[in-house]
């Protein structure tokens, strides 16, 4: 088992170098191979046993768990194959993958909505409005994931170059990005700059967003009160009291713009590389995801497709 180790650790070493990060696979794998240690299990691995560790996922690790480990311990022992010619992998989708929640889609008039009751909620506090404001309207018109918005430094917001734009760096996935943002955007953002500037705390850090005494903007402050915001104008999820995550505003962005396509007729096939670079996704699967998020989107899609077949059967 030492040279199991071993090879794991140079498959581990060799996912690092390509920009992979991720704290679970590193877990996973080491317990794959204490239980192979425990199981008695010599070499060649067989499939049967890198199944039956992965359908022993705990509760811990949610409902994507089997079928994650799965995943995980495929590529580890393809990587094993290459030194050991008789290790077996165990074939793709023998673990049921989990269906994906069905995402909320804030509506147009949901998110001007929520904006405005931020001047409701926070109207004695005017940079804490306005950090509100701003945040939910730049996730909305923007697509940013909270994370990269909220780690913003004042160097990565260009308000002033043509077309104005924003540096995420070092993101999900280890990639970076430029973001170009619509001009009425940039006019917000400078707004908020404005504000901030008047605070007497805002030197204190370089972070875009701020809250109390100059401090970075935490996720769970936009959190909760994106909650109040919710409770009060009645958005809330079915299955729970709490509404939907910020992560939906996102997921609107990209159904709307994927709508707005479609309607002007815009050749969406050779736009949709654009608009996953553009989301920063690491490849075009989470990208064609949104195609089927709407019952509207369908709709425009299978019209077109219905506009094509017709004038296919007149040639």
């Amino acid at each position: 088992m030492h040279t199991l180790n071993s090879r794991l650790e140079a498959y581990l070493d060799l996912r690092r170098s390509l920009g992979y990060e991720a704290p679970f696979e590193k877990h996973a794998l080491r317990d794959f191979v204490d239980y192979l240690v425990a199981q008695g299990h010599p070499c060649p691995i067989r499939a049967e046993v890198a199944l039956d560790w992965a359908r022993q996922a705990s509760a811990r690790c949610y409902r994507t768990g089997a079928a994650k480990r799965l995943r995980l311990v495929r590529g580890f022992l393809s990587h094993l194959k290459a030194f050991e010619p008789e290790t077996e992998i165990p074939l793709p989708g023998l673990v049921a993958e989990p269906r994906r929640p069905k995402a909320h889609l804030y509506s147009p008039e949901q998110i001007t909505h929520m904006m405005a009751v931020t001047r409701l909620f926070w109207e004695a506090d005017p940079l804490r409005q306005k950090t509100i404001y701003t945040v939910i309207g730049l996730l909305a018109s923007s697509g940013l994931r909270i994370r990269e918005a909220l780690q913003l430094t004042l160097d990565q917001v260009h308000l002033d170059d043509v077309p104005p734009y924003l540096e995420i760096r070092n993101t999900k996935f280890h990639k970076s990005r430029l973001v170009p943002i619509h001009p009425t955007t940039a006019e917000k953002l400078r707004e908020y700059q404005a504000e901030r500037q008047r605070d007497r705390y805002a030197w204190r850090f370089n972070t875009f967003f701020i809250s109390y005494h100059g401090r970075p903007l935490h996720y769970l402050m936009i959190r909760k009160a994106l909650h109040q915001i919710q409770s009060h104008v009645g958005i809330a999820k079915t299955f729970k009291q709490q509404g939907p995550a910020l992560h939906a505003l996102r997921h609107a962005f990209a159904v709307e713009r994927l709508l707005a396509w479609y309607r002007a007729g815009v050749d969406v096939r050779t736009q949709m590389p654009h608009l996953s670079v553009y989301l920063g996704h690491l490849g075009m699967v989470e990208t064609y995801r949104y195609l089927s998020a709407t019952p509207e989107l369908l709709t425009v899609i299978g019209e077109i497709f219905g506009r094509y077949a017709q004038s296919g059967d007149r040639t």
